[in-house]
């Protein structure tokens, strides 16, 4: 059988363009008896409160039926696609066979996913059939997204499946699709049956797919690996003699690189904007994100915007020109000390007799914030938002200040993961001056300010805040882990307090927290600080 696989990008909602994608790929494949997309590729993944809309599924069962008269241009090709299905009153989440104007069959994912920003089972009822399908001479066995196990696996194998076919589309999380890959192997060589994995490549909102679609033999070994955050299509014989194919460990700071850039580039084509606007502070975020956006738009549609407070050093502004000019993107100085000064001279009868605090210092970043969102609205162009994971977690970012924007590409990055992106992209030469990635970081919102007086170093803040939000552990598990308890609480709580912060944060590219349950979502007005241990905070 021959059989090619297509690792498409669809657009969520756009049935019409995504039907487009799969008829130019059916009739652009030569040779091929079976076209395979991915996981609701028909309406894009994911489809989330679409899929209630009425009018929208009826567009759906619309484009099917168009689809269906479709292949009876190609009556030797048999297409295979992920879509939703409208079914006796129920919606499932659903791989069709189609061939020559006729529905072969029809699979319902069994084993719903609960992913960060979609979860299946609020929209989809689980299928109850096994997934067994013929095609020609071939029963095809077929799994949708995560539920390809061994138990699975071998069902499908002694109900009589001579492939396993996995339509995918699985958001992408630091190292899972080396381990995916791994598993996968392993349950083709245990249950003695071909496995072609077909992934959506692409993003759509804050979730990110890599692609890396591939195919191993019943003995386990690689006969077809498509590459990362691209789309690619594969002919691929099951019954022609390969060569084992081994794959080297990838960089996985590279990865994430790309995977943001692919996630910005796709919001931004997606949505229909050209521009972005970026604040930069000569500091290591903004640097970072300006290089990923240029990457992604084009350095000719980026504009990097400078605005030197009363407290901003004149190496950072130098940094900042420095940068924009290694990337050739647009450049301009804002200064906002006047428009700062002139703020305060408005409060001075109210702030009369007060010590100068965290007040006046988030004067300046509401300010720039401000100059910001107006080029946005007068030129077009979406804001960036520079913040990084740990500063978001405890909440080290103003309100409707550095975190006014649209798009926040480095939100789920720790600050240590921020410098290994900035080696990353000075790998060959220097594009971000070395001097930003060197110096002590600094909001320079008052005299001498340095991060380290008000958080804890970085690798112990990341460290803690990944065993508290990605693993669950409570107080009393991280202090085990050799931190100081001091620490550890001051942490915590602050994390805790923060929550209200993170609601109303721009949209966040996902890359590194785990990809399974809920989103935090804890209550605001409530006591969170409790020990499960039984430990009082």
């Amino acid at each position: 059988m021959q059989i090619c696989v297509a690792q498409l990008n669809p657009k969520v909602g756009d049935l019409k363009g995504n039907l487009e994608l799969l008829r130019q790929t059916v009739q652009d494949s030569s040779g091929v008896d079976l076209v395979v997309f991915p996981e609701l590729f028909l309406s894009g993944y994911p489809p989330q409160d679409l899929l209630q809309r009425k009018d929208f599924l009826a567009c759906v069962q619309d484009h099917l039926d168009m689809l269906q008269d479709f292949t009876r241009t190609y009556p030797e090709k048999a297409v295979l696609l992920g879509t939703p299905w409208p079914e006796d009153d129920r919606l499932y989440n659903a791989a069709v066979l189609m061939q020559n104007g006729m529905i072969l069959g029809v699979y319902r994912k069994q084993v719903l996913s609960r992913f960060r920003g979609f979860d299946e089972t609020y929209y989809f009822d689980s299928g109850t059939d096994l997934g067994l399908l013929s095609c020609g001479d071939h029963r095809l066995g077929l799994s949708l997204g995560l539920e390809l196990d061994q138990k699975r696996a071998t069902e499908l194998k002694a109900a009589g499946a001579d492939l396993i076919l996995n339509l995918a589309a699985v958001p992408f999380r630091l190292g899972e699709d080396e381990r995916y890959l791994k598993e996968v192997r392993h349950l083709a060589q245990t249950a003695r049956i071909p496995i072609v994995r077909v992934s959506q490549v692409g993003a759509n909102d804050g979730l990110i797919f890599s692609g890396g679609s591939f195919v191993v033999d019943k003995t386990g070994n690689l006969k077809a690996k498509l590459p990362d955050v691209q789309t690619a299509e594969a002919l691929v014989d099951l019954a022609a003699p390969s060569p084992q194919m081994e794959l080297e460990a990838g960089d996985e700071t590279e990865q994430v690189y790309q995977a943001l850039v692919l996630g910005v580039r796709d919001y931004m084509r997606k949505c229909g904007m050209e521009n972005i606007i970026i604040g930069l502070s000569g500091g290591l975020d903004s640097a970072v994100s300006a290089c990923i956006a240029a990457d992604a738009v084009g350095p000719e549609h980026v504009w990097g915007i400078t605005q030197p407070g009363p407290y901003s050093s004149a190496g950072s502004v130098e940094d900042a020109q420095t940068l924009a000019e290694n990337l050739k993107i647009r450049f301009a100085i804002l200064p906002i000390t006047e428009l700062y000064e002139a703020t305060l001279s408005s409060l001075g009868e109210l702030f009369l007799g007060t010590e100068m605090n965290v007040a006046e210092e988030n004067i300046q970043a509401r300010l720039r914030g401000n100059q910001l969102m107006a080029l946005s609205n007068k030129f077009g162009g979406l804001v960036l938002t520079n913040s990084n994971k740990s500063e978001l977690a405890v909440g080290y970012c103003t309100l409707y200040g550095d975190m006014s924007g649209g798009l926040a590409p480095l939100a789920d990055c720790y600050k240590t993961l921020v410098y290994q992106l900035a080696y990353y992209i000075n790998r060959e030469q220097e594009i971000i001056p070395w001097n930003t990635i060197e110096k002590p970081p600094s909001a320079e919102l008052r005299p001498n300010q340095r991060d380290d007086e008000s958080l804890p170093p970085y690798d112990i803040l990341d460290g803690i805040i990944r065993l508290y939000l990605d693993e669950g552990l409570s107080p009393g598990e991280i202090i085990a882990q050799d931190y100081k308890e001091e620490t550890v609480r001051w942490v915590i709580r602050t994390i805790d307090r923060n929550d209200y912060k993170r609601r109303q944060a721009a949209l966040i590219l996902r890359i590194t927290t785990p990809v399974l349950g809920e989103d935090r979502n804890m209550p605001l007005a409530a006591c969170k600080e409790f020990d499960p241990a039984g430990r009082r905070s």
